[in-house]
């Protein structure tokens, strides 16, 4: 055979290797192994045991959101109903301040009152004092343990008033036996009493009536707002995920979670918008006229030592003129906010009295405008003055009680809610965690 043969048998298996194939013959091997890219649809279709993993992620989730819910929302109105409870101690410590402020000026306004008649006050003056510094530090002994917060100030108020007590003996004693310097004593008692007294309760009168109006500003509705509508959010977008997932329209554990979610959003806001109406109207009613009236008793009783202490100093009086207009001019201004309008006509009553005794005493009658200051008549200062004091006595007692139960009415329909809005979270985990775990029994 021809050596070359091979060769020759070689290059015609090559020819035959590269010729190419007829038409309509199958295809070769290597065309059948030549990749080819998949459809979307099929390289979107999740590994074995992602859409489980998924569904407890989603299960725990749910779980978790519903609860904090529950919890959140029920905290909103528990805090709700405490700041409300603390906003009603806060305005008894108030209307506590305020009638500490009015026994002093009180006790103030009967002593300078009596210090006139000359000699030993009337019995029942000195009754009417010794019962308002009596009062004074019961209420300051009280407004103490009842808030810690005030204590070094009342502290501090009751040395004053231990002092002023302690003055006013002595002018009185120099009064009863006819020392000219029993009125400097008093002088020196009230202006004290002014100067280092009422600053203190002016202070602690600003600081209880911020608290009181802080604690009645709450945040709740905002926060259960906020987690509710996160909540239902959740909720919806794991339903809508479920759905496209499973190709079903509704899971009913997942629809159920979210119907009592949404009741409770909306039943709860309701519910605080009610509560929030209420409370408005206690701090634009009730409580108003709380500071009103004893902002007008307390300058009242204020101008009437002035009215005193202007005829002590016989002719020299002029500054307490000029303090008594101002808390006539504040005493007006109070009554116009407290809308009272039988207490404006009994103070004009008592100014018209006033203004008679500035008459007399600046014509030189002295005596005789003394006379219509202390006396009892129908037409005195006294008598006038006292028909005034008792009604916005008896007002700021009526204001006080009403905002109390106006703040008081509201908390036990908010520990209620906070209940029922623990339970309803509790409710929508549990729902929306057996809706989840039908799902979860197609791969088992």
């Amino acid at each position: 055979m021809s050596p070359t043969a091979p060769s020759q048998g070689a290059g015609a298996q090559a020819a035959v290797a590269t010729r190419p194939p007829p038409a309509g013959a199958p295809a070769t091997a290597a065309a059948a192994t030549k990749s080819t890219p998949l459809p979307a649809a099929v390289a979107t279709v999740p590994k074995p045991g992602e859409t489980p993993r998924r569904l407890r992620r989603l299960s725990m989730g749910m779980i978790f959101l519903c609860i904090t819910f529950g919890v959140i929302g029920a905290l909103s109105f528990a805090t709700l109903a405490l700041s409300l409870y603390r906003a009603e101690a806060n305005t008894a410590q108030l209307i506590r301040v305020q009638n500490i402020q009015t026994n002093l000026l009180s006790a103030d306004a009967t002593a300078t009152n009596a210090f006139l008649v000359g000699g030993l006050e009337p019995a029942k003056q000195r009754a009417a004092y010794d019962q308002a510094i009596a009062s004074t530090g019961s209420l300051i002994a009280e407004a103490a343990d009842a808030q810690p917060a005030d204590a070094a100030a009342l502290a501090a108020l009751n040395r004053v008033v231990v002092d002023y007590a302690a003055t006013i003996e002595q002018a009185r004693a120099n009064n009863r036996q006819g020392f000219p310097v029993g009125a400097q004593y008093l002088r020196n008692a009230s202006a004290d009493l002014r100067a280092d007294g009422l600053p203190v309760l002016d202070a602690l009168v600003q600081s209880n009536a911020d608290r009181a109006a802080r604690e009645m500003s709450s945040p709740a509705t905002f926060v259960f707002v906020g987690i509710s509508l996160l909540t239902l959010a959740g909720l919806i977008a794991t339903q809508v995920w479920v759905a496209r997932r499973f190709r079903r329209r509704l899971n009913t554990g997942l629809g159920a979670a979210t119907v009592v979610v949404l009741l409770t959003f909306v039943g709860g806001t309701l519910g605080l918008v009610s509560v929030s109406s209420t409370v408005r109207d206690v701090q634009r009613g009730s409580f108003a006229d709380v500071n009103a009236a004893a902002e007008a008793r307390i300058e009242a009783n204020n101008a009437k030592s002035n009215e005193s202490l202007t005829l002590i100093a016989r002719g020299s009086g002029s500054a307490f003129e000029k303090a008594w207009l101002t808390s006539a001019t504040a005493v007006k201004a109070s009554l116009a906010n407290g809308g009272a309008r039988a207490l404006s006509e009994q103070w004009s009553a008592y100014t018209a009295v006033h203004t008679s005794i500035r008459k007399l005493d600046d014509s030189g009658q002295w005596d005789a405008a003394v006379t219509k200051a202390t006396g009892a008549g129908k037409d005195t200062a006294n008598s006038t003055f006292a028909a005034f004091d008792a009604s916005a006595s008896r007002a700021l007692e009526n204001s006080s009680a009403r905002t109390a139960n106006g703040l008081a009415a509201t908390q036990p329909a908010l520990v209620i809610g906070a209940i029922a809005i623990f339970l309803a979270g509790l409710g929508a985990a549990l729902l929306s965690r057996w809706g989840l775990a039908q799902r979860l029994k197609e791969y088992r």
